[in-house]
């Protein structure tokens, strides 16, 4: 019975730790571009438009690597959507960079569906590279008025962080 116990125990750990460090299995660890400069690239909207993420704004940008299949990524879109909500007046924008491979036919209907307030990207490998790489999803990196990776995550951020880090930035 203690066997039991025990690898029940262990198993329980590896699903917790996978669920944290998000859809690919990798372990948390903050990928490379964390400190530098925001990656000056233009990206295709689901709307038809195109988000330039250096668009001399002066906002604070939060900017989140999704795929409609994963799991922590769905976990996220509530606390983003009320973050937006919240937040957008004073300084805050949202892209959300989908890296599904099938594009825009399976990225439209989900965002439909999941009431995604904020707009959508389309991504692709060389816009993972372009930030330093991307090791599994999600992957958010946070942004100061000047355009300054000020941190990133790979898994779920919980929200209160994510929010008091957010504060912070528009405030300042």
């Amino acid at each position: 019975m203690r066997m039991r116990t025990s690898i029940a125990a262990a198993l329980a750990a590896m699903v917790a730790l996978l669920w944290t460090a998000g859809c690919g299995g990798s372990a948390p660890r903050p990928p490379k571009t964390a400190g530098g400069s925001l990656p000056d690239l233009e990206l295709a909207a689901l709307d038809g438009s195109t988000i330039r993420l250096v668009d001399g704004s002066g906002r604070v940008k939060l900017v989140n690597f999704w795929a409609t299949w994963c799991a922590p990524c769905r976990e996220e879109i509530p606390d983003f959507n009320a973050l937006y909500a919240e937040y957008r007046d004073k300084g805050l924008d949202i892209v959300a960079v989908s890296m599904d491979e099938e594009g825009a036919e399976v990225v439209r209907p989900f965002v439909a569906d999941n009431g995604m307030t904020y707009p959508v990207a389309l991504g692709s490998d060389e816009v993972a590279e372009a930030f330093g790489g991307v090791v599994g999803f999600p992957t958010t990196f946070l942004v100061d008025r000047e355009g300054k990776v000020v941190d990133s995550w790979v898994g779920v951020i919980p929200r209160r962080v994510l929010e008091d880090k957010v504060r912070t930035l528009v405030a300042g």
